[in-house]
């Protein structure tokens, strides 16, 4: 009687402790499953504003979600404009998103190469991804607001795709109680629909009140500031705008998005040449150029590793084809001798047409005949000799069509030979002229600075004052006041 007694307490016992453990279980692994999601969201908002403290949460949410925490960090990397390491962490990645091209994975990689290919200019490779994103089920569901940290996450779809996909992150963004992605996502839904004042303006009321609910303080003050100052900008209030745009020139580089803040910088330029307030406005301008200068050298870098990476890939491919042809052409061979005899020496002459017009393709698409490059450097040579270059609305487009080329390859030969991009060639050229015709010509020692500006092409006098003194360390003032001693 005692041992069964025993017996059951032991069962009765065991099944308490079954009990707890499957409830400490459940509530644990609730909470680290909730925790996850709060961490993402956290990595997400901070990559708006804070480029050190993420990198601490990047380190411990790598633990937790591998694959994810590479996903953001590419992210992180585009929003700061590190496009070669951004790229390299791409290349990384593509290995396991390829592994299953129905994953959620694949999906995500896909979104990221495609803002990657349309900052870059590779038109074709976004027309590939644009076709799988706007067929893939992944789409339809919350997915793709999770890498919707910036507007440019939604370059590479149509208007009425931008919108459908803002507005479902938004719907995400309420539900999760993601104050920061609100915040922002109302803003360019604002900016999108400017054709629609109702529309627009619920959406920007919307983002307005979110303001000061956001975690960052400074990030939202200069997003919101930055914003309206170009509305003011648009109905010529310049002073409006300078007031709002002004108390940040010191803080903004905190922030992680290099796009906005090169934003920010030009919109200071502008309201602060309109309402002359000079002081800083030099600095101002020489930190816009700066980064914009950074960002082309950047991009270009990014490129060529991107197209080399594309050509190699390429190439792989149709060695992997030709293997394939080749085996089955061997195989029908040995079946049918007198019949595929004739089939295969039709087959190869026409596998070498296509290879040939492959080898055309690839060298249109990246590498520019010897004959072009001479011909454009030999035009480019007229035109520094004829001193068209002064004139003010000449551009890239128009150039390259005078040459009766395109803008890439006229682009590539300049940075390549004039160790320049092309606004930075034209301006170095027009300085160079201006200088001359001081060195020579007496009389111009006497005329402003504005009409020197005007004279050798420029339509800003602060943009002329600006590229003179990089070229020359010395102010155009400055110049001729040493000439004139």
């Amino acid at each position: 009687m005692n041992k069964i007694k025993k017996i059951n307490g032991f069962f009765s016992t065991g099944r308490i402790l079954a009990f707890l453990c499957l409830f400490f279980y459940n509530f644990f692994y609730t909470q680290t499953k909730n925790d996850v999601v709060l961490l993402r969201h956290e990595i997400l908002n901070k990559m708006q504003y804070e480029n050190k403290n993420v990198e601490e949460l990047f380190k411990y949410y790598s633990k937790i979600a591998p694959y994810d925490s590479k996903i953001l960090n590419v992210k992180f990397l585009l929003l700061k404009g590190d496009y070669e390491t951004a790229l390299n962490g791409l290349f990384g990645l593509k290995p396991l998103a390829i592994a299953n091209k129905n994953s959620e994975k694949f999906f995500q990689y896909q979104c990221l190469y495609g803002q990657v290919c349309q900052k870059l200019g590779l038109k074709a490779e976004v027309e590939s991804v644009r076709f799988y994103l706007l067929t893939s089920k992944y789409l339809k569901q919350s997915i793709f607001v999770d890498l919707a940290v910036d507007k440019n996450s939604f370059d590479i779809f149509p208007f009425n795709i931008r919108l459908a996909l803002l507005r479902s992150a938004i719907k995400d963004y309420n539900e999760n109680n993601n104050t920061t992605g609100l915040f922002q996502a109302n803003f360019w839904l604002a900016e999108i629909l400017q054709n629609n004042r109702s529309q627009s303006g619920i959406a920007l009321e919307t983002a307005l009140s979110l303001g000061n609910k956001v975690d960052s303080e400074l990030y939202s003050k200069i997003f919101t500031d930055n914003y309206i100052s170009k509305n003011y900008a648009k109905q010529g209030n310049f002073r409006k705008a300078f007031d709002l745009l002004e108390p940040y020139k010191n803080t903004f580089a905190e922030l992680s998005d290099v796009n906005f803040k090169a934003d920010y910088l030009k919109n200071l330029a502008i309201s602060s040449a309109n309402v002359q307030a000079f002081g800083n406005l030099n600095r101002i301008n020489l930190s816009y150029f700066q980064i914009v200068e950074n960002q082309n050298a950047e991009m270009a870098s990014a490129r060529a590793i991107l197209i080399n990476h594309i050509k190699k890939e390429n190439e792989e491919k149709l060695i992997s084809n030709n293997d394939l042809f080749r085996n089955i052409c061997i195989s029908i061979f040995v079946f049918l001798i007198c019949l595929i005899s004739i089939y295969y020496f039709y087959r190869i002459k026409k596998k070498r047409a296509k290879e040939s017009a492959t080898e055309e393709e690839d060298a249109k698409n990246f590498v520019i005949p010897d004959k072009t490059e001479k011909r454009i450097l030999s035009k480019l040579e007229e035109f520094e000799k004829s001193q068209k270059y002064i004139q003010k609305k000449v551009s890239l487009k128009t150039l390259a069509q005078q040459f009766d080329t395109n803008p890439t390859y006229l682009s590539e030969i300049i940075n390549k030979h004039k160790n320049s991009n092309f606004n930075a060639y034209i301006n170095n050229l027009r300085i160079d002229y201006i200088i001359s015709k001081i060195n020579e010509n007496p009389e111009y020692r006497k005329y402003k600075v504005s009409y020197l500006a005007d004279e050798c092409g420029f339509s800003s006098h602060s943009l002329f004052t600006t590229v003179f003194k990089n070229r020359m360390n010395l102010s155009p003032t400055e110049y001729l006041q040493k000439l004139n001693e």
